[in-house]
């Protein structure tokens, strides 16, 4: 057996942190990697029918990991639920149980009968591009769902033909969107560039305590003037 002076394998102690380098390099990518950009993607907006919130080019976060959908929410959620293969991006304005209603001359869409006060919308104007009156209640497990540029939005209000009052399910939601700011999402994405930098150095100490003890070998290894001849 080859051993250091103190009855150790020459290189074990960079051995030891070479392996504690990978572990927690590992754990980092993982959390950075998977919870900052696997379940909580960036996605850019394709067009303009979320101005001026979010405009056409803009890059929105979405947390996959969503639990529950609320009026206000922006929500990513699979368009099949009105006979479309994509995903698409709306407000949810009205949740199960909610009356959502417009009449030609109304200035606000209504909610449970009072006017529905909506700042984020284009210029203000909430009932722009209205095809008409509507009322509908929306079922339970189900969203109402509008664009904030109301004058160029094909959102629940043009799907009461092939949809539920236009709603789409809550079970179709594939994410919430949250603010690229928001300090889990910084420090989940924060910890990749350091797990990755762990990794590389735990490598390097690996190889470097693997080239030790092969060196030690090599050196304790008897040459031809050591061995001792047969008969002696």
């Amino acid at each position: 057996m080859i051993v250091g002076t103190q009855g150790r394998w020459p290189g074990r102690r960079l051995g030891v942190a070479a392996v504690a380098l990978l572990v927690l390099g590992g754990v980092l990518s993982c959390v950075g990697g998977l919870g900052g950009y696997f379940f909580m993607p960036t996605r850019v907006m394709p067009s303009d029918h979320m101005r001026p919130s979010h405009p056409a080019g803009g890059s929105m976060v979405f947390n996959l990991l969503v639990t529950g959908v609320d009026r206000g929410d922006v929500v990513l959620f699979d368009a099949a639920a009105w006979g479309e293969r994509h995903l698409s991006v709306e407000r949810v304005v009205a949740v199960g149980g909610d009356r959502i209603a417009y009449a030609p001359g109304d200035r606000t869409l209504t909610l449970n009968g009072k006017p529905l006060d909506e700042p984020y919308v284009l210029n203000g104007d909430p009932v722009a591009g209205s095809p008409g009156a509507f009322s509908v209640k929306v079922p339970e497990g189900r969203l109402f769902v509008l664009g904030d540029n109301r004058g160029n939005s094909a959102d629940s209000r043009y799907r009461f033909d092939v949809a539920e009052g236009g709603t789409v399910p809550v079970s179709a939601v594939k994410g919430a969107l949250i603010d690229k700011d928001d300090p889990v999402v910084v420090g989940l994405r924060s910890a990749l560039l350091p797990g990755g930098g762990l990794l590389l150095l735990g490598a390097v100490s690996g190889i470097a305590a693997l080239r030790l003890r092969r060196r030690a070998v090599a050196s304790a290894a008897p040459t031809a003037d050591t061995v001792p001849a047969p008969g002696v």
